[in-house]
């Protein structure tokens, strides 16, 4: 998984408009394309249609198009030598070879198929897939054993097993099983007390986002009450396991699940209430004209976006503005360039600013009302 300082790294590489920047978002997900010639296909129809766009939109020159070549070149053959997929289900390259920049990442989720050309990198479709996860702490435990993992963008790792030999429940009856009884409940308050002490040690380490919790129903009152409140607020769901004998992808499928169904009540939450905040015209925006003059203004907290809206614009070479409908810039007047997608470089513009960025299905009528492009505003 790629790393917050790789990231920080590709925001800031540029090639100051000398050579050509390639981000590949390829998918290669085995489920949709069982061999590798199945995604090897994908990314020549992409890079055949980029030659086309550099060459009739972008307006590349013959040594600019040469550029381009070598580095579609260099991708198609680590494609077809040397990538393995493992697993692997996104690959995104950013290459630009004549300035140093070669970074390959796999990834365990699925990507959209895209290929950009520009002076930098193209990093806004993968923050905005990975900002659609967050980091979770999953604890499962039973009245003898508790598992801490850390779940992120369908990637899980195993931090830490407690262990506690806690005497077993008997049935010999009389004033000692009541005596053996009691110690047996006081054993396991202490391991799901030290269960929770370990989880809030590595909510201190980590500062995670969200804790899930496999315990079976009738330990779940006891460790409630155990849990700090910090903890308690971040509760994302629980759900039942065999602690022992589930395997880590059992326990994955489980946190993915509660994460799944959360992410499609907080999406359809925020579309229902879209049509009243965008009636009201207080702190949502809608449509590319005044969605890209709030980005140009910095404005823009959250960007919805329909999944496949593109259309053609402007933007200023000089402040990199992004225009719509005009021809000239309206910060400094000057004619903007042409370019292929200025949705594209919207969603770019937004992750650059820090706003988060959510890409939703076609076909919500509010979204096509607002011209399928809307922003919440910071101000």
């Amino acid at each position: 998984m790629i790393s917050t300082a790789e990231i920080a790294s590709l925001k800031d590489f540029t090639s100051h408009d000398r050579h050509p920047v390639v981000s590949l978002y390829l998918n290669v997900n085995g489920a949709q394309r069982p061999t590798r010639g199945d995604y090897e296909t994908e990314f020549s129809i992409l890079a055949s249609n980029l030659r086309k766009t550099a060459r009739e939109e972008l307006g590349f020159t013959r040594d600019q198009q040469s550029l381009l070549d070598e580095e579609l070149a260099a991708i198609s053959e680590y494609l077809a030598l040397q990538f393995k997929r493992n697993g692997t289900r996104g690959l995104v390259i950013f290459s630009c070879k004549r300035e140093g920049l070669w970074q390959v990442n796999t990834m365990n989720v699925p990507v959209e198929n895209r290929l950009y050309v520009d002076w930098k990198p193209q990093v806004a479709p993968l923050m905005e897939t990975l900002s659609a996860f967050e980091q979770i702490c999953v604890l499962v435990t039973s009245k003898e054993t508790a598992r801490i993992f850390r779940v992120f963008a369908n990637e899980i790792t195993e931090h830490t097993e407690i262990l506690n030999r806690v005497p077993k429940h008997h049935g010999q009856g009389g004033w000692e099983q009541n005596k053996l009884q009691r110690w047996h409940e006081k054993e396991v308050r202490e391991h799901l007390k030290q269960a929770a002490e370990a989880t809030m040690e590595f909510f201190n380490q980590e500062r995670f986002d969200r804790l899930a919790v496999g315990i079976a129903d009738d330990l779940w009152p006891e460790l409630e009450k155990l849990l700090h409140p910090y903890l308690k607020e971040r509760i994302l769901g629980r759900f039942a396991v065999d602690v022992l004998n589930a395997s880590v992808n059992d326990i994955l499928k489980n946190v993915n699940s509660l994460a799944e169904e959360e992410r499609q009540l907080e999406e359809s939450a925020l579309l229902e209430s879209l049509g009243p905040a965008l009636a009201a015209g207080k702190s949502w925006v809608g449509g590319l004209d005044d969605v890209l003059a709030a980005l140009n203004q910095r404005r823009v907290d959250l960007l919805l976006v329909e999944s496949g809206f593109s259309e053609p614009g402007r933007k200023c070479t000089s402040c990199d503005t992004l225009e719509y409908a005009e021809q000239n810039c309206p910060s400094c007047s000057r004619r903007g360039e042409k370019i292929a997608d200025v949705v594209d470089e919207a969603r770019e513009l937004a992750i650059r600013q820090g706003s988060r960025m959510i890409t939703v299905d076609p076909g919500h009528p509010e979204m096509e009302l607002a011209s399928r492009i809307v922003a919440r505003l910071r101000y």
